[in-house]
């Protein structure tokens, strides 16, 4: 499958305009029954563009945001990262090594934002696909970086039909299936020991009961006795 299959969708970058927050949660859902990946193409521009400021200079910052993870600081870090990435976007994708290295500065299992994810999710997709292509670099290390990223990203956020897609390895369906095993699993296990904690209760009550009712059987033997010497 070639590159110009791929769908183009405009969305503002950081930069001249940061109100894109509504445009991503918007689009966080658009296309979801789309197999081949989107292509984010970035509005404005910023001094990230131009080279006055560098994708390291993001370490130093994203290190504070991890400290502060109540901040927006990483919110904008993975902003920054994901209008790097498809900026430099020329038809490929950045180097699996590379995109790697981008993708755990971005922290993005403590992503909440839909859009973001989307984003990120659309990147991989076409990484992927490159990766597999008759001309690719694909090599068994490649393919288990692609996987790991794709296991950072929290994909509950998102419609199932994004996932439908041939660019979206196997191993992250399975996955995705085991995350969502999880709460029921232990739903059945807090069940069971519900069950548990309930029996040793009703067998704790049966034993009352059982005192009680030996204490009535030796009160109405007493009181039997008691009768019959009035009536002597």
């Amino acid at each position: 499958t070639g590159h110009d299959e791929s769908h183009r969708v405009t969305v503002g970058g950081v930069g001249a305009s940061l109100s894109c927050a509504q445009q991503q949660e918007s689009w966080a859902g658009e296309r979801a029954c789309q197999p081949e990946p989107l292509v984010i193409e970035v509005s404005g521009e910023c001094l990230w563009d131009v080279g006055l400021l560098h994708i390291d200079c993001l370490r130093t910052v994203m290190d504070a945001g991890r400290a502060n993870p109540q901040e927006p600081i990483l919110h904008f870090g993975r902003r920054v990262i994901m209008r790097h990435l498809w900026h430099s976007h020329k038809g490929s994708y950045c180097a699996v090594p590379k995109l790697q290295e981008l993708w755990a500065l971005a922290c993005w299992p403590l992503c909440e934002d839909s859009g973001l994810i989307r984003e990120a999710l659309e990147y991989l997709k076409g990484t992927y696909r490159e990766l597999l292509a008759p001309c690719g670099a694909w090599c068994s290390a490649h393919e288990e970086a692609i996987f790991q990223m794709f296991a950072a990203l929290d994909l509950e956020r998102l419609p199932g039909q994004v996932l439908l897609s041939p660019w979206v390895p196997p191993q992250v369906h399975l996955v995705r299936l085991l995350v969502q095993q999880q709460p029921h699993e232990q739903f059945t296990a807090e069940l069971h020991q519900e069950v548990l904690s309930n029996s040793d209760s009703l067998r704790s009550i049966h034993q009352q009961c059982d005192k009680l009712s030996n204490r009535l059987n030796i009160v109405e033997q007493r009181t039997v006795i008691n009768k019959s010497q009035i009536n002597d």
